[in-house]
């Protein structure tokens, strides 16, 4: 892993990938073409890297290099894909549940409110299983009779609150820095019973990058 990252910085000091460096890089990442732990492990160490270099380049010329080491990293492995659920039904709580229990070292969500036992029990089977998880959500919504915030910080799980007049409104999850979930779907049961609602869920690293900046920005400011 030393040799990698050594060879990620290298990279990174222009931010553009010769043709001896993408050589070195290749080789280098070959040896974990399958091994989806040792992808995962080097994905998240080029995802915080393209994170900070953000403010020093910007997010074009961050999510340029990005791309072009998860193609590497993944060689003819990855394809892009998005997919979108909808409710009333189940599709959405579903596919909520589908990715929290395939989580298996990162889960950041940033979600107005959580009042479904049966997306919490899904989050407490993760955190029993070692799965790392953050969650930021609403201050004033946490309070609200039928909130599972409580119940989910007894369990050990770190969570983190707004302290400001207006909502924290968001709705997404990022798992193992390579899944993306948003969408207008809050986490309750009315959701999947009542309410016209949909979710995205998509591995596209620019959006990746994005919204995992959004949400480490968020919780440094509610610490």
């Amino acid at each position: 892993m030393h040799a990698i990252q050594t060879s990620l910085e290298a990279s990174l000091e222009d931010f553009a990938i010769s043709r001896s460096e993408r050589k070195e890089l290749k080789a280098l990442l070959a040896h974990a073409h399958g091994n989806q732990t040792e992808q995962a492990k080097i994905r998240q160490l080029a995802f915080r890297m393209a994170t900070q270099a953000m403010e020093e380049v910007g997010e074009v010329t961050a999510m340029d290099w990005l791309e072009s080491i998860i193609k590497l990293l993944y060689a003819n492995e990855m394809k892009i894909k998005a997919s979108a659920y909808f409710s009333p039904g189940d599709d959405c709580l579903h596919r909520i549940r589908q990715l929290i229990s395939e989580a298996r070292q990162t889960l950041d969500i940033c979600v107005f409110t959580i009042t479904d036992n049966r997306i919490v029990q899904k989050l407490e089977e993760a955190h029993q299983r070692g799965t790392q998880i953050r969650i930021i959500s609403d201050d004033m919504k946490s309070e609200d009779l039928g909130s599972d915030m409580a119940a989910l910080e007894q369990l050990g799980i770190p969570c983190r609150y707004d302290r400001t007049r207006a909502h924290m409104h968001h709705k997404f999850a990022i798992a193992d820095t390579h899944l993306l979930l948003t969408g207008s779907y809050n986490w309750t049961r009315s959701a999947s019973t009542e309410n016209n609602e949909n979710i995205v869920v998509s591995n596209t690293p620019r959006l990746l990058t994005s919204f995992q900046k959004e949400f480490n920005r968020m919780w440094r400011s509610l610490a």
